[in-house]
């Protein structure tokens, strides 16, 4: 198959003629049809991350079933599917506490760069090449764990479902899950990108009476306030802060979600989030890099902070949740899907991304 292969930090996909064994036992053969350029990609193409090498990048995605390993019971050749980035085992101990995203066996796997056995499929047997998050879908073809897939309906366009495969997912579950909004909230969103707007979707379902959105990028105002946001504060502004306080009542946003993985910007979210509130910290850091806080004010400040990975939930059900939400009408997902490529476009994609690209770029493989 044709795979994009990351065997540099910082350097060009290569798009190569790889190997890819067969599925093993609960693992299935999925054909890619829609996969997502995100900035999850691009934090681990440019070595944010600290991956192992080669590997083939890619995690936000949709396909169909080809073929189904030993032991698979779920799915059947022909399902169409969206690929979860966050698989579970489902009998370990966080699994068994409610949290599967925090999966150990997952975790592992992920860690490892291969699948349940920590091997990959990817590749000759002598020189294999690492997975990305149990995904790796910038390629034609993936094989991922069975828990991995999650069945839709065959109304669901790809490219939507492979925007619910993660950007989606994320945003709406920081909301509903991690921040707990409520109607009549006044609720922040830090970064207007593929979480940051559907955090602001799931903001205005929730019945938030104040949605602001916080941007550096201007362009990015009308992007907001398409998705629901009530008002927009340029982050670069000298009174940001006091601007945010003001639209909380003067004290504040009920909940902040941040999205950008900025140091600086986690610290503006507490500071704009009034006391007892929700911070909920989204975006990814660079590896070695942490935020800081005033001590002396936190004991008295009562704020939470929570860290939210795909949203907190589950992801089987939160997904199912917001295609629901999606093919009642209630969700306009198909406004957030930008142009739609092929593989061979996808370090153009990837820089697009990186200069602040204002829709989601699909790699389409149908």
């Amino acid at each position: 198959m044709k795979a994009a292969v990351l065997r540099a930090f910082d350097r060009p996909l290569a798009i190569e003629d790889i190997a890819l064994a067969d599925p093993r036992d609960r693992e299935v053969l999925v054909r890619i049809m829609a996969t997502g350029v995100c900035a999850s990609d691009l934090s681990t193409i440019r070595g944010k991350t600290a991956s192992e090498l080669p590997l083939v990048p890619g995690h936000e995605a949709s396909g169909i079933v080809e073929r189904v390993g030993a032991g698979v019971s779920r799915l059947k050749r022909g399902d169409r599917v969206v690929l979860s980035w966050a698989p579970n085992c489902g009998h370990c101990f966080y699994c068994q506490e409610s949290h599967p995203t925090l999966c150990e066996t997952y975790g592992g796997a992920a860690m490892s760069g291969g699948l349940w056995d920590r091997t990959s499929r990817l590749g000759p047997a002598a020189a294999p090449l690492k997975h990305y998050s149990c995904v790796s879908s910038f390629a034609e073809l993936a094989v991922v764990p069975e828990t991995g897939c999650i069945p839709i309906a065959d109304d669901v366009p790809f490219a939507v479902a492979a925007l619910v495969g993660c950007a989606v997912t994320t945003g709406f579950g920081a909301v509903t899950n991690d921040a707990a909004v409520r109607p009549g909230d006044c609720i922040a969103v830090v970064g207007v990108g593929g979480v940051g707007i559907n955090a602001i979707a799931a903001a205005r379902l929730a019945g938030a009476e104040i949605i602001c959105a916080i941007d550096v990028n201007p362009a990015k105002r009308e992007v907001a306030l398409a998705h629901g946001a009530t008002h927009f504060v340029n982050a670069a502004d000298a009174d940001c802060r006091e601007q945010v306080r003001q639209l909380g009542h003067g004290r504040g946003a009920d909940g902040t979600i941040e999205c950008t993985g900025r140091p600086a910007a986690m610290s503006m979210a507490y500071d704009i989030t009034r006391p007892a509130g929700t911070v909920v910290i989204v975006g990814i850091a660079p590896v070695g890099t942490q935020f800081a806080i005033p001590a002396i004010g936190f004991p008295g400040s009562k704020k939470r902070i929570v860290g939210s990975i795909y949203g907190g939930g589950v992801p089987e059900r939160d997904i199912g949740r917001i295609l629901s939400l999606y093919r009642q009408g209630r969700l306009d997902l198909d406004r957030q899907i930008g142009r739609r490529i092929a593989l061979a476009e996808v370090n153009k994609a990837l820089a697009e991304l990186e200069a602040g690209v204002l829709a989601r770029t699909i790699i389409a493989f149908d």
